[in-house]
């Protein structure tokens, strides 16, 4: 019997499996989730400790205006760009003209956008009704009425509804008003004149123009290329904030183009990840704290606009670094603004030019609860480069007003009188309803001061020919010239 060799054996033999680990994925898995649970509540403990932790949950409205009330580009054909970070409900296009403007006829519960672009619900036609009184209100997201929970809410239908009134109020008690023909008897012209002038009598019709995140350039092309053509009886422009904080080597403010983006690949890949990231970020702290610290776009590195970064803290990056830089961006914010005021003197159209409300106009022991969280968030260097550089704006409009004294008037609204209901203030330089309706106030004063919006009387004596002048009305200020008190508010 054949019988194998003892090495032949040895191969056949079954050999006994080495001994393996015990490995557990599931232990992997449930490690990482626990270590994760306590980096969330680390973090949530350092936030609260360097008092940077936001309101423990915001309500759900809230969170559904703010989503309504920002941005999301869109291409030529309607797609929205992936590679930006802020993917909002009001709906943007690029413009070659105008850096970027609103899509017409959109709609939802906040805000409506006519067909020509405009916050408005009703068209508006290049061919002006006979009685209507046209005033266009340009500028940024204050303007355009940030925050506000419909059209009624917003500065440009609050100011139409203070005219509108002042006119029916001329009509119902005519003797609160200076007469349109006055007597030469000396003692009826100083009777006459104690009284105010009226303003002219018309249907008054104020079209909000802003677009959210326009600067003094985008606004100059805005007024030179479309707002003419609807043949204005005076423009106002409501502005400030965007010029101080964009860059002096930016003339407007434009959406990225998608090229740039794809070729700035750490750029790109941060802004993708804070965007996909962000549904988690009002509920998990650690996602906010990898956001904001490792996430973050610098401002040189920005292809989009600041003003859709909304986080509160990282707004002091954006001031000027130093007051070269800021003289250059009162420069070209002064130089935009002289360009309107060529063009609406052109068109014999008064322009009333208006800085912004800032929170940090206001007084610190005026502020509420609300507005004090506001500003703690903002931070100590935010508010010191603010208080140091918004009023340099403040100056530049004033010189306007004294280069363009028959066209041009100002008013400032920084800072803020201690009048201003509370809370005025919803962020920075957002306002709320009561808000706007004091900033409403402010304008529609400024109008009835116009020499330009006014009637003029003329005297029936036989022997003059001149016509009676209105009283010299001085530089509005933020706190506004007497004028006669609407029988209700509107």
């Amino acid at each position: 019997m054949f019988k194998s060799h003892p090495r032949e054996r040895l191969i056949f033999t079954k050999r006994k499996p080495k001994p393996r680990r015990n490995l557990s994925w599931l232990w992997v898995i449930l490690s990482l989730l626990l270590s994760l649970m306590v980096l969330e509540l680390l973090t949530r403990i350092v936030m609260d400790v360097a008092g940077k932790r936001k309101e423990s949950s915001q309500s759900q409205t809230e969170t559904q205006v703010r989503k309504a009330y920002r941005l999301k580009f869109v291409t030529e054909t309607g797609q929205p760009y992936q590679t930006i970070g802020v993917d909002g409900t009001l709906v943007a296009q690029r413009s070659v003209s105008l850096g970027y403007q609103l899509i017409p006829n959109q709609k939802n519960q906040y805000w409506q956008i006519n067909e020509q672009g405009f916050r408005d619900t009703e068209p508006i036609s290049t061919v002006k009704p006979k009685d209507e009184i046209r005033i266009f209100l340009l500028g940024g997201s204050t303007a355009f009425g940030y925050g506000s929970f419909n059209n009624q809410e917003t500065i440009s239908e609050q100011l139409e509804a203070f005219l509108n009134q002042r006119v029916q109020q001329q009509k119902d008690s005519p003797q609160m008003y200076r007469s349109n023909s006055i007597s030469g008897d000396e003692e009826a012209q100083k009777q006459a004149l104690a009284k105010p002038l009226k303003i002219k009598s018309g249907n008054y019709r104020v079209i909000n123009a802003a677009v959210p995140g326009y600067a003094s350039g985008n606004q100059l092309a805005q007024l030179a290329l479309d707002t003419l053509r609807y043949k204005p009886d005076l423009v106002i422009v409501l502005d400030g904030y965007v010029d101080l904080m964009l860059p002096s080597n930016q003339t407007a403010i434009e959406i990225p183009q998608l090229e740039k983006m794809l070729d700035d690949g750490p750029t790109y890949l941060r802004v993708y990840l804070k965007k996909s990231l962000q549904p988690l970020r009002d509920k998990v702290y650690l996602i906010r704290f990898i956001q904001d610290n490792w996430l973050s776009v610098k401002p040189s590195e920005q292809q989009v606009t600041w003003l859709l970064d909304e986080q509160l803290n990282n707004l002091a990056q954006y001031f000027p670094q130093d007051q070269s830089e800021s003289q250059r961006r009162i420069a070209r914010y002064f130089q935009n603004h002289k360009q309107m005021a060529g063009l609406t003197a052109g068109a014999r159209i008064p322009l009333i030019i208006a800085v912004q409300p800032e929170i940090t106009g206001r007084n610190p022991s005026r502020l509420t609860a609300v507005e004090g969280s506001v500003t703690t968030e903002l931070g100590r260097d935010y508010i010191q480069k603010a208080k140091q550089f918004y009023p340099q704006f403040v100056a530049a409009s004033k010189e306007l007003a004294r280069v363009f004294p028959y066209n041009v008037k100002t008013i400032e609204l920084y800072p803020l009188q201690d009048e201003y209901p509370a809370p005025s203030f919803i962020d920075a330089i957002h306002l709320s309803p009561e808000g706007n309706k004091m900033l409403a106030q402010q304008l529609y004063y400024a109008i009835a001061s116009s020499t330009k919006m006014q009637v003029v009387p003329t005297i029936t004596k036989p022997d003059t020919e001149s016509e009676l002048q209105p009283q010299s009305q001085p530089q509005i200020q933020s706190q506004p010239q007497p004028q006669p008190q609407l029988i209700s508010n509107p």
